[in-house]
C-alpha cells in the first residue's frame, strides 16, 4: 500500500483535503492537492498519476455540484474509467476569514454577534449586530468557491450586502488569496478555520453558514482499470452488506420520442423492488433541450452478470440511447 495516491481539491485546508485526510488519513497514502475538480479526474484516468480521488458531489444546503456532474455525464469521453467507490459526509462550518480592520481590532465570534437566535430568524426579520457591522465595514471583496456563497446567503445578505463577491475554485484558495494580499488588506474570505489558521488570518465571523447542520457529500474516484481497491475505514458489519446497504450510481440518455419514456425507465427499477434515492439531469448538448439523466439506486451491481442490480440495466437497452454504470459503494449516509 506504501505511495498510494489520493488527488482532492486543493490548496491544503479545503473542505475536500479535509474529506480525503477523513478517507485516507493514514501514512500509507501521499494526498495531491490539484487546482479544479477536473483535475482530480484526469489523474485518476491517468492510471500512472493517482490511484483515487476525492471530489465534492452535494451540498445538504445548496445541493449538486454541477462542477462534477458534468465530469461525471463525461459528454467528451475524456474519462471512461472512472467509477465512484466510496462516499463522505463531511459537516462544513463556514468563518468569514481576513484581517481586521485598523480602526478596530477585534475578533467577533458569531457566539456574540450571530447568535442561534438570529440565525433562526433569518427569514422574518433578523436583529443585525451593530458591533460586528462595525467590525466589517472595511470588507470591500469577498473571495470564495459558489457553493459557499450560496451556503450563507443569509449572513451575507444581513452583514455585508453589496459587497463584490469574487468566485474562485475552492474556500482554501479563497483564504490564501486574502493573505497573500497582506495585512492592509480589504478583502475577506469564505472558508474553514482550518484555512484562516493556517493562512495566518482572523476569523472575523464563525459558522456563518445557513443551516446549523450544513454538510457536504464527497465522492471517493478510482480508475476501474486498476486492481486498487478502496477500503472505507468506517466498515459495516459484514451481516449488515445487504442490498440497501449498497448505492449505485447510473447515467443514461433517452430518445426524443415516444413520450413517457422516462417513467418507464424510472419504473423499472421499480419493478425489480430497487429504491432510487436521487435524480439530476444535465444538457445532453447533442441536441436542444436533451439530457443526460444521473439516477442513484439502493443495491450494488455484481460483476457484470447476476443480480437484481444487473437485470434491471439489461431492461434500460430497451428503453434507452445508452447508459453507463458509474460505480456501486457502501452507504456511509449518517444515521
Amino acid at each position: 500500500m506504501d505511495g498510494l495516491r489520493v488527488a482532492f481539491l486543493g490548496p491544503v485546508a479545503s473542505y475536500s483535503h479535509q474529506a480525503a485526510l477523513a478517507c485516507f488519513g493514514d501514512e500509507d497514502y501521499i494526498l495531491e492537492p490539484q487546482s479544479q475538480i477536473k483535475d482530480a479526474f484526469t489523474s485518476v484516468q491517468a492510471t500512472d498519476s493517482c490511484d483515487f480521488a476525492v471530489v465534492p458531489f452535494e451540498n445538504s444546503t445548496y445541493g449538486t455540484v454541477v462542477f462534477t456532474l458534468d465530469l461525471l455525464v463525461d459528454r467528451e469521453s475524456k474519462y471512461p474509467d472512472l467509477l465512484v467507490c466510496g462516499e463522505y459526509y463531511l459537516p462544513v462550518h463556514h468563518c468569514l476569514v481576513g484581517h481586521p480592520s485598523r480602526r478596530r481590532s477585534a475578533n467577533l465570534s458569531l457566539e456574540h454577534a450571530w447568535d442561534d437566535d438570529n440565525q433562526m430568524q433569518a427569514n422574518c426579520n433578523p436583529k443585525r449586530s451593530s458591533s460586528l457591522m462595525k467590525s466589517l465595514q472595511h470588507i470591500s471583496t469577498i473571495y470564495s468557491h459558489p457553493a459557499a456563497f450560496g451556503q450563507c446567503e443569509q449572513f451575507l445578505s444581513l452583514y455585508l450586502k453589496g459587497v463584490e463577491k469574487q468566485d474562485v475554485s475552492s474556500t482554501s484558495r479563497a483564504a490564501e488569496m486574502v493573505a497573500e494580499e497582506g495585512p492592509s488588506s480589504r478583502s475577506a474570505a469564505i472558508s474553514s478555520g482550518l484555512a484562516a489558521d493556517i493562512h495566518g488570518l482572523k476569523l472575523l465571523a464563525e459558522s456563518i453558514q445557513d443551516q446549523d447542520d450544513n454538510s457536504t457529500r464527497f465522492f471517493v474516484l478510482k480508475n476501474g482499470r486498476s486492481n486498487r481497491q478502496y477500503s472505507s475505514p468506517w466498515p459495516h458489519q459484514p451481516s449488515l452488506l445487504n442490498g440497501d446497504t449498497w448505492k449505485t450510481l447510473i447515467s443514461f440518455t433517452l430518445p426524443q420520442q415516444p413520450s413517457g419514456t422516462l417513467a418507464e425507465v424510472l419504473q423499472i427499477f421499480k419493478n425489480h423492488g430497487l429504491n432510487l434515492t436521487s435524480i439530476n439531469s444535465r444538457p445532453s448538448l447533442e441536441e436542444k433541450w436533451h439530457y443526460v439523466f444521473l439516477i442513484e439506486v439502493q443495491g450494488k451491481r455484481e460483476g457484470l452478470d447476476g443480480g437484481v442490480m444487473n437485470q434491471a440495466l439489461k431492461e434500460l437497452d430497451t428503453k434507452t440511447k445508452g447508459w453507463k454504470w458509474l460505480g456501486s459503494w457502501i452507504n456511509q449516509a449518517p444515521t
